[in-house]
């Protein structure tokens, strides 16, 4: 058993020696789907040729040739294929622990994954290496090299081994054995007092070395990632029942729930006491971005809505009268939770005066604002679950998109009461949506710095697009008026769009693009076009919009 050790050290680490169950190679045609199907043992998954999405636990991935996913016991599986040709190998394996009792080695069977990897896709280097290690494995499970009883469990031992050895980060840096080491017993004594050079000598390395390395592999400090780890440890004990913040906090090593609340807050922006009773929060939302319409999408009415950002186009008697009239509501409405964008600091202290208020800083992305938002009120399984419905609607949607828009390009317009406003090329969930994700060409009205730029309704530019998307933000009399005056202008009857018949009215996908029941919608309008373009195929203008 020693000798064991010895050619496979990471059996040393999780006392658990993996054996090959069974492995297949699957060749499907187009339209090759998977619905619901949930794996018993732990296995490994390597796509050969084709692409597609695949949805492990509501978890959505890009599958693409070379991709390797982990899947533990339990795991949900959900796949499309976008190909017509779709090849995977499945790897399913045993796991025996092995325990070391009174000097005698026992042996128990085990369901558990034999490496701690988590479900999901494994980023590894030397990925034709995987593969041709892989392939071969398969060749000698078919039984077709000498002796393959014996060295289909040695082969994939070495494959497993090759895996730790390769492992790389979200950010394609490589895993580090001694600093998984060290994480592993953050994860294990972070209940007690851990220091920086303890963490250094079980990584093998000076306190200053192992600082450096740890925030180039993780991004953060090794200090930060244990009071991340603490957190995240203390978040799955608040949902429990009967829960002791006092306990909590000795658990994962705070010491005392003073000290354990300010680093929670801290971290989360509320206070463990609110987390605790998160799903049954009267939350109210203080936002332009639409934050209500996140958490209604998650099943969450807002008992109040805020929107404080002054509008150029208001007067501002009016404004300040709006405002007080918020506020009144806001106090009648008794909130637990005030939830609030950023262009809602000036009002930090007066919507703190009414309940505990949390303002989000800007997102990444769209999705981490969403999940954020879920996380709050405990909805993150809705919020998967709508992340994985949105992949597969456009998943089924993009051909028939792409076919009819093909290259022809479009661009987006919006009419207030004062302007013309166009949309520009730069990083936003809308754009992303349509030109990345469904592949849709956008007229270069703009430069590409510029996110949005604003004309009176007889200085627009030509509208050199074949499509044009046209909302509405206003319907009073002075928006009316702007539309009309801009329908007189040459830019606007020279463009292709209003030429060929090509202009539509549609929501406010500005805003409908932050959430994924928004952008649900916004892909239904875009198939509702095509619709009413086939039934009505010399139509001048085709109205969508509410």
């Amino acid at each position: 058993m020693v000798r064991m050790t010895e050619q496979f050290p990471f059996i040393a680490e999780t006392t658990s020696l993996p054996l090959l169950s069974s492995m297949c190679c699957v060749r499907r045609g187009e339209n090759f789907r998977v619905q619901g199907k949930t794996v018993s043992r732990p296995m490994l998954c390597l796509i050969l040729q084709g692409d597609g999405v695949l949805a492990l636990n509501d978890t959505v991935y890009t599958a693409q040739a070379g991709s390797l996913f982990v899947l533990k016991p339990g795991t949900t599986v959900e796949a499309a294929a976008r190909s017509n040709v779709t090849e995977f190998i499945l790897l399913s394996m045993d796991t025996v622990r092995l325990q070391q009792v009174r000097g005698e080695w026992k042996m128990t069977s085990s369901s558990d994954f034999p490496l701690d990897w988590q479900t999901g896709r494994l980023l590894v280097r030397h990925e034709q290496q995987v593969v041709s290690r892989l392939e071969s494995l398969y060749e000698t499970y078919r039984g077709l090299q000498p002796d393959h009883f014996i060295s289909i469990h040695s082969q994939l031992h070495e494959l497993l081994q090759f895996l730790s050895e390769n492992r790389l980060e979200a950010n394609y840096e490589k895993v580090d054995p001694a600093l998984e080491r060290s994480i592993m017993y953050m994860r294990r004594f972070m209940s007690e007092g851990i220091s920086m050079d303890q963490l250094a000598k079980i990584a093998g390395l000076t306190p200053s070395s192992y600082s450096r390395s740890f925030k180039k592999a993780k991004g953060m400090s090794p200090t930060d990632y244990l009071n991340r780890l603490r957190i995240e440890e203390a978040k799955k004990q608040l949902t429990e029942e009967h829960c002791v913040l006092k306990d909590i906090a000795v658990s994962v090593g705070y010491g005392n729930e003073y000290y354990f609340s300010r680093k929670f807050k801290q971290t989360l922006g509320i206070a463990p006491s609110i987390y605790m009773k998160r799903d049954q929060l009267r939350v109210a939302t203080a936002s332009i971005m639409g934050f209500h319409e996140n958490l209604t999408s998650l099943g969450l009415h807002p008992v109040a809505v805020f929107e404080g950002a002054l509008d150029r186009e208001t007067d501002e008697n009016e404004y300040e009268r709006r405002i007080i009239e918020q506020f009144n509501q806001l106090r009648q409405a008794k909130p637990d939770l005030i939830i609030g964008d950023f262009y809602h600091k000036p009002y930090y202290d007066r919507l703190k005066s009414i309940a505990p208020t949390l303002l989000l800083e800007p997102a990444e992305d769209w999705k981490s604002q969403h999940m954020r938002l879920a996380e709050l009120v405990g909805r993150e399984k809705q919020a998967l679950l709508h992340f994985k419905e949105l992949e597969f609607h456009k998943f089924e949607a993009g051909p028939s998109l792409q076919s009819y828009f093909g290259t022809a390009r479009i661009a987006l317009m919006e009419i207030t009461n004062q302007f013309i406003r166009l949309q520009g090329a730069n990083e936003h969930p809308l754009n992303n949506l349509l030109y990345d994700e469904l592949g849709l060409q956008r007229a270069q009205l703009l430069p590409p710095d510029i996110s949005r730029y604003e004309y009176t309704a007889d200085s627009i530019p030509l509208l050199d697009t074949d499509f044009l998307f046209v909302h509405r933000a206003s319907l009073q009399p002075a928006s009316e008026k702007a539309f009309r005056r801009m329908k007189q202008t040459a830019s606007w009857n020279r463009s292709t769009a209003v030429l060929h018949g090509n202009v539509h009215d549609i929501s406010n996908w500005h805003l409908l693009c932050w959430n994924p029941e928004g952008r649900l919608q916004i892909l239904n309008e875009l198939q509702q076009i095509i619709q009413q373009a086939s039934a009505y195929p010399h139509a001048s203008l085709i109205m969508i919009g509410p």
